[in-house]
C-alpha cells in the first residue's frame, strides 16, 4: 500500500459494512486545483496506461490526478510506477469501485470532481474547455450553489446522451465520464452508496437531480471516450434495480412506472407476445386512469412492438381525447372492419 511521494503508508479508515459514507469535514488546502481527476482501478493490465495518457496531455495546473488501486495483481501497478513522480496513486485492498471512489474524495483537494474508468480516455483538450465552463458558473466561492456539470460520452461510435432531467434519469443514466461534480455537491448529499456494487453513482445522480439546492448544467462538450461494457454492464445490481422501481412508482405513478420497467427493464427477455399484451394493459390502465403519460414515453410506445390498439390509445392521448372519446373511436374502428370483412365475404359468394 502506498501513495506516490509519500515515504510512510496511508492508513485509511475501512467501514464495516457498506454504508452510504459523510463527508469528513473541509480540509483547508492552500491554492487548491480546479479539478480533481480520479480513477478506481483493479488489475486493468493495459488499458490503464491508456488513461493515465490522456490525463496527463491535459493541460497542466488545471487539474490533479489519483489513481485509486484496489491492491492489483497483475502488470496495473507497473504501468503506474513507470509514471514517475507525474502520478500520484493508491494501492491496498477495497470493497469495490465506489469504496475506491469515496476515498478518492477523501484524497483530493480539487474544486470539483471527475471520475474516470481504466481504459476510457478524456478527449485532448477538454478539461480546459470544462474550466472555461466553470469559470462561467456565477459565484463560485464557499457560498455558492453546488453545481453538477455534465456534458456527452462517445459511446459506440456516438455521442452519449445530451440534456438530461428527472424523468430522463429515472430511465438511464448519465454516464460519470461525462460529470463534474463540485465538492460541495458531496458535502451535501453524501458520498456514494456502496450497498450498490455496479450502480451507486445512478442511485447518486439521481439524489443530485432530486433535490433542487443543487444546480444542474448540461455543456454541449464531449468529454471522454467510453471503454465499453463498463462495470455497470457486467455486474448484476438487484438492491439498485428494485430501489429505482420504487423511485419510478413514487415520482409517476404505479402505471407510468410499470410503462418504464416494460420499457428499460434491468434485462432483456427477449421482448414477444407476453411483453407486448403487458404494455397494451399498462398503457390502457394509464389512460382510463386519467394519469399524465409524459410525451416521451409516448414517442417510445410508438416506436415498440405494440399492438393497434395501443397505438391507437397513444395517439388518442397525444390529440388531447378523453378516454371515453378513445372507446368511441375504437369502437367504431372495430364496426368499421366487421363491415369491410362482411363485405368481402358477401362479394366471394
Amino acid at each position: 500500500m502506498g501513495l506516490a511521494s509519500v515515504s510512510e503508508p496511508v492508513v485509511l479508515h475501512q467501514p464495516a459494512s457498506p454504508q452510504m459514507l459523510s463527508p469528513p469535514r473541509p480540509r483547508l488546502v492552500m491554492n487548491p486545483p480546479l479539478i480533481s481527476v480520479i480513477t478506481p482501478t483493479f488489475n486493468s493490465g493495459a488499458k490503464i496506461a491508456v488513461t493515465v495518457a490522456s490525463v496527463l496531455s491535459q493541460g497542466k495546473g488545471l487539474y490533479e490526478f489519483l489513481v485509486i488501486d484496489g491492491g492489483s495483481t497483475d502488470g496495473t501497478l507497473a504501468h503506474l510506477r513507470a509514471q514517475g513522480p507525474a502520478l500520484r496513486y493508491l494501492s491496498e485492498p477495497d470493497e469495490g469501485i465506489y469504496d475506491a471512489m469515496n476515498k478518492g474524495i477523501r484524497l483530493t483537494s480539487g474544486k470539483f470532481l471527475y471520475f474516470l474508468g481504466a481504459g476510457d480516455r478524456l478527449l485532448p483538450g477538454v478539461l480546459e474547455a470544462v474550466a472555461a465552463e466553470i469559470r462561467k458558473l456565477p459565484c463560485q466561492g464557499q457560498t455558492s450553489q453546488p453545481t453538477l456539470l455534465y456534458g456527452n460520452v462517445d459511446w459506440y461510435s456516438r455521442p452519449y446522451d445530451g440534456r438530461f432531467n428527472r424523468l430522463k434519469l429515472l430511465r438511464y443514466n448519465i454516464c460519470h465520464q461525462a460529470i463534474f461534480y463540485q465538492r460541495s455537491v458531496f458535502a451535501r448529499l453524501g458520498f456514494y452508496n456502496t450497498k450498490y456494487p455496479s450502480l451507486a453513482d445512478w442511485e447518486f445522480n439521481i439524489r443530485c437531480f432530486n433535490d433542487r439546492g443543487i444546480r444542474k448544467r448540461y455543456i454541449p462538450l464531449r468529454i471522454a471516450n467510453y471503454d465499453e461494457p463498463g462495470k455497470s454492464a457486467t455486474t448484476p445490481d438487484p438492491a439498485f434495480w428494485a430501489e429505482l422501481s420504487r423511485l419510478r412508482r413514487q415520482q409517476h405513478g404505479v402505471s407510468i412506472a410499470w410503462l418504464m420497467d416494460i420499457q428499460f427493464p434491468p434485462s432483456d427477455p427477449g421482448g414477444g407476445q407476453g411483453r407486448t399484451l403487458k404494455m397494451d394493459e399498462a398503457v390502457w390502465r394509464s389512460y382510463q386512469a386519467g394519469s399524465h403519460i409524459p410525451l416521451q414515453c409516448k414517442i417510445t410506445l410508438l416506436k415498440q412492438n405494440c399492438s393497434a390498439k395501443t397505438i391507437c390509445l397513444v395517439v388518442c392521448s397525444m390529440c388531447g381525447l378523453s378516454f371515453a372519446r378513445f372507446k368511441q373511436i375504437l369502437a367504431f374502428g372495430v364496426a368499421l372492419k366487421r363491415m369491410i370483412f362482411r363485405q368481402r365475404r358477401e362479394h366471394r359468394l
